[in-house]
């Protein structure tokens, strides 16, 4: 688990290099396109295509930092009429759902990648190099659905400890060491 968190942290460390200068980029390309546009009166189209791709990158590796730090969208209108062990319930449906979802989604993005032999219209660069953005954001997606996973199941465990050792009155550290009560 700690070394999962260690690699997690080193991904997330790069995720949001790799967010910072895509959202550099845009900008640069956006006002870039904007200024040729008023001093030259012609669009450079190929920012377009560019900027596109990278707004599908972003968004997934965002989607994917935002899960980590749980700041996805929830609806709590279930989640708040249940009990503990519903809310559990519910936890581990949810997580295996939003696994699921990225799993298909990276799937079907290194399926797009396979297939599509097609070359944008401006840069002519293969589409399958956009798509290669889906499967890097399936992936960051998966793995911190993944993290949140254990995390949630390392927490759930800790708390059914701390449940049990009130009922014993022993401390953790004294059931590990074979000791009495508190």
């Amino acid at each position: 688990m700690k070394i999962y968190k260690k690699i997690m942290g080193i991904v997330v460390t790069i995720e949001n290099a790799v967010l910072a200068l895509s959202i550099l980029l845009v900008l640069v390309l956006t006002f870039g396109n904007v200024i040729a546009r008023k001093i030259f009166q012609h669009s450079l189209g190929f920012t377009e295509e560019i900027t596109v791709a990278v707004f599908v990158l972003i968004s997934l590796l965002g989607a994917g930092v935002a899960a980590r730090d749980g700041g996805l969208v929830n609806l709590s209108l279930i989640p708040d009429r249940l009990g503990k062990k519903g809310k559990n319930v519910l936890q581990i449906l949810s997580t295996v759902v939003c696994l699921f979802y990225s799993v298909v989604l990276t799937a079907e993005g290194i399926n797009r990648v396979r297939v599509d032999h097609t070359l944008s219209p401006i840069l002519h660069i293969p589409k399958s190099f956009f798509w290669i953005f889906v499967v890097i954001g399936g992936i960051s997606l998966t793995l911190h659905f993944i993290e949140n996973c254990l995390d949630f199941l390392k927490q759930s465990a800790s708390s059914q400890t701390c449940v049990e050792n009130r009922g014993t009155g022993m401390t953790e550290a004294s059931r590990q060491m074979g000791g009495g009560k508190k």
